[in-house]
């Protein structure tokens, strides 16, 4: 009797072949057991400025649905907190081969500024968005930090399943992200003080509904208002003792020359911003003690007169790939806006058009 022992190395070769032979999907018969298959969701946001995935670190729930070519629901899935900001994050989907469309609104877990319409919708023309606003004086107001809001659509998605081979198949989002924070500043450069209740800030736009596909729908028109105003005092390195203490007016030299500014500072945050409405969303300073409009301007054209330092790209483009802008305006002796002084947009200088009305 021989006794072959299993140790032996030069046998652990020929003893795995012969178990591939037997069982497994690459055996050779007839007779196959399915390989895994899986269809997985990956999804980035680098669709903004920067050109850069920012998906780990600012998105912070998922929720996404997958529709057959006829419009019936196929499956819902979701995903939300830590898991979210590891680089090896996907979300498994059970779906089976097939066609799909996919859509994804992105950021509505624990989110007080939009309410989805339904999370078990029966066709994707379900999926709409709606701001929460409140209302103050027959007006509709949105007036806290409006957490990120992103959206994502995959068409006609082809998947194939091969019984012989392993097969992980992507969807990939590319997120928009439809929320905007938006900072005025108002400068005082010629002494006069400054004063929270002296002014206020709105811009109003009707863009509180939102369409499976990201467009807008008829809303009413939303008042931004600030969530946070604050005052300061920018001061240059060499002024005089005292400067920068809280003052609520304007430092001066020896020789008369300005050497601390006086700002208020307004913070607000808006839905998408549509190039197609140039003319509807406006951006109003108020004088509050005379009760008088200093600035009224059609926020989205000035928001585009910077869009050149940023690339060979369209208006919308812009529009949706810039999330964070800063206004300065400067208010001369009268309290009145300084226009031909120009303002900064985004640390750019622009001198605005002259001829359009407050």
């Amino acid at each position: 009797m021989h006794i072959v022992n299993i140790k032996n190395k030069s046998l652990i070769p020929a003893l795995l072949f012969a178990g591939l032979m037997t069982t497994g999907c690459t055996m050779v018969t007839d007779d196959l057991d399915p390989c895994p298959a899986l269809l997985r969701i990956k999804f980035e946001y680098d669709y903004n400025i920067k050109w850069a995935d920012a998906f780990r670190h600012e998105v912070k729930s998922v929720n996404v649905w997958a529709f057959t070519p006829d419009g019936r629901l196929a499956w819902n899935g979701e995903a939300s907190g830590e898991t979210l900001a590891s680089s090896s994050f996907y979300l498994d989907t059970p779906l089976t081969e097939g066609e799909y469309d996919f859509v994804t609104w992105c950021g509505l877990k624990d989110n007080n500024g939009f309410d989805l319409a339904t999370y078990t919708p029966t066709t994707k023309e379900e999926l709409e968005v709606t701001l929460r606003t409140v209302e103050k004086d027959g007006r509709n107001v949105s007036d806290i930090r409006l957490p990120g809001l992103y959206h994502g659509y995959v068409s006609d998605f082809e998947y194939e399943v091969d019984p012989n081979n392993p097969t992980v198949k992507t969807v990939v989002f590319s997120l928009m992200k439809d929320t905007k924070d938006i900072r005025v500043m108002l400068q005082h450069l010629d002494g006069s003080p400054i004063e929270n209740r002296d002014f206020s800030v709105s811009i109003t736009y009707d863009d509180g509904e939102y369409a499976w596909d990201n467009s807008l729908l008829p809303s009413p028109v939303i008042s931004y208002e600030p969530w946070e105003v604050r005052y300061g005092v920018i001061t240059t390195p060499d002024d005089e003792p005292g400067a920068g203490n809280g003052s609520r007016s304007l430092l001066t030299r020896d020789d008369g020359t300005i050497s601390s500014v006086a700002t208020l500072l307004f913070d607000l945050s808006t839905g998408r911003l549509m190039a197609d409405d140039e003319n509807k969303a406006i951006l109003t300073i108020h004088r509050n003690w005379d009760n008088r409009d200093i600035v009224r301007i059609p926020l989205i054209n000035y928001l585009l007169l910077v869009k050149g330092h940023y690339g060979d790209i369209s208006d919308q483009e812009y529009l949706d790939r810039q999330d964070d802008y800063s206004i300065v305006f400067f208010i001369d002796k009268n309290s009145n806006w300084a226009s031909a002084a120009g303002i900064f947009i985004n640390s750019w200088a622009v001198v605005p058009p002259q001829d359009l009305p407050l």
